[in-house]
Formats: C-alpha cells, sequence, structure tokens
C-alpha cells in the first residue's frame, strides 16, 4: 500500500493513491506543489553508502527469510482521514513479483491493479480497465517487487545519498528508469524505512505524497509496518495491516488483467 513498494511495506498504498487522485480531482483541490521535505539536521555519524544502507534495511526486515516464503496474503483496512470514507483491502504477492491489490470502498466500488510480471494494469469505476505505461508501470513494477530494497538495482537507473538527511536518519534519493525520483528515509539505529515521499503520476495528473510508517512486526520470520500514513496531496490515507498469510498456494491466472467489458 506508499510508493513508493513491496510486500515489507504498504502494499496497498498503489490503489490507494489512485483513489486519492481520483478524490482529489473530484473535489477540485488538487495539490501543485512538491511535498515539503522534512527538516534537516547533522547527523551523529558520517554519511554511509547506498548499497550499505540498502543492505542494512533488508537485514533489518529479515535478511535471508526473504528466500523462504513464495507467496504473501495480507489483508488490511483503509481509511481517509476526515472524509468518513474506508473499506477493506487485499494484497496478494509472489517471489516472482507477481501482485495483485483489490480495494472496495462502500458508495465508491472496487478498485484493482496488478501485474503478471509482464502486463501492468488497473481498473477502477472512474477509469475502467487501463493497461499502465511509462512512469505508471515503473511504480507499479517497484510496487509489485518481492522487496524493492534487495532488488533496488534492477528497479531504479540511480542511487543516491540525500544531501539533507535529517539528525538520526539516512536518507536516499531513488530514480526510477521512468518518472519522478523517490526519497526514502532509514532509521539509522534500527535501519528500518521511516517514511518515503515523491510525486506519483496518476490518471488525473501528478499528485506529491508522502508515506510514513510504523508499528513493525515479525511475520514468518520477516519484519513488516503494520501501519502507515500517506499524505496525497490534500487527501491523508490511513493503512492498517490485519493479518498477514505466507506461502498460500496462488493461480497465476490471477494476476492477468481482466477482460475488457463486452460493448
Amino acid at each position: 500500500m506508499t510508493m513508493p513498494t513491496s510486500t515489507k511495506r504498504r502494499p496497498s498504498v498503489g490503489a490507494a493513491m489512485r483513489l486519492a487522485s481520483i478524490l482529489t480531482l473530484t473535489v477540485g483541490c488538487a495539490a501543485q506543489q512538491h511535498p515539503a521535505g522534512a527538516a534537516t539536521g547533522a547527523a551523529a555519524a558520517g554519511p554511509r553508502t547506498p548499497d550499505a544502507i540498502l543492505s542494512d534495511a533488508v537485514q533489518a526486515t529479515g535478511g535471508a527469510a526473504w528466500g523462504t516464503h513464495k507467496t504473501a496474503r495480507v489483508k488490511m483496512t483503509i481509511a481517509f482521514r476526515g472524509m468518513g470514507m474506508g473499506g477493506p483491502a487485499e494484497h496478494f504477492q509472489t517471489a516472482r513479483d507477481n501482485a495483485l491489490t483489490v480495494t472496495t470502498l462502500p458508495g465508491v466500488g472496487q478498485i484493482s491493479e496488478g501485474t503478471n510480471g509482464t502486463v501492468f494494469w488497473s481498473k477502477d469505476p472512474v477509469n475502467g480497465l487501463r493497461y499502465l505505461e511509462g512512469a505508471e508501470a515503473e511504480q507499479a513494477r517497484i510496487e509489485a517487487s518481492w522487496n524493492a530494497d534487495l532488488q533496488a538495482h534492477a528497479l531504479y537507473s540511480k542511487i543516491e545519498l540525500s544531501p539533507d538527511s535529517p539528525a538520526g536518519l539516512e536518507c536516499l534519493t531513488l530514480t526510477p528508469k521512468s518518472g519522478a525520483p523517490l526519497r526514502n528515509c532509514y532509521d539509522r539505529q534500527t535501519h528500518l524505512q521511516v517514511s518515503q515521499e515523491g510525486i506519483r503520476a496518476t490518471p488525473q495528473g501528478d499528485v506529491p505524497f508522502r508515506t510514513t510508517e510504523s508499528d513493525w512486526r515479525v511475520v514468518g520470520g520477516l519484519k513488516m509496518a503494520y501501519a502507515s500514513e500517506s499524505q496525497a496531496g490534500p487527501i491523508t490515507i490511513l493503512t492498517t495491516i490485519d493479518q498477514v498469510v505466507f506461502d498460500e498456494p496462488m493461480d497465476e491466472k490471477m494476476f492477468d488483467p481482466p477482460a475488457p467489458a463486452a460493448n
């Protein structure tokens, strides 16, 4: 569910961000400025390399345990702060980078986003069935990855240290092969990810976002953030994980795009 994300982070954030962009357009208050970055401060120690930061982040969330599971099913609750709107979401993921997220909101309908590893697609009540390309496809590719930190060099064309990391954090600027850069910040002591921010491409236009993560818990030898808060333009999205189940059999056809509606 942010940005930017993989099984270890916000598996539903792509669909939630998509709905947020629709709601933003509907209420006529789309944000135009980039998200505000965190306050800068001097780090307690000198900067480390991006590879060292990513390696520690992988170890902090399970290390070798990432290779012991093949599938994950995550049940969540999505809520839009101050809007009286929310509902259940379910994310299906395989270690082969197949993914499907289905969010159901009363009064809105069902929002689905998925990939079979080759085709990236989404379907919602406003935009219908769409095959994603360019920046949207790259966002979906990153979010569908089993572990984006572990696969960072395959997912991004450039990975650099952020020059303005706040005290106690180590931040990276990651540039996808298409679309705007992302900024990931990790706690210097625990090496767990604290936040992600950037610009998300949507059918309604670019939407600035910032996501923070908390309530990390160990499940199946992996550490996952059970709570996240995403600010997408004027919309605040709260995501809570309710259940995680690893290694259930999954039919790979479920990740294929649905058949277009008959005319």
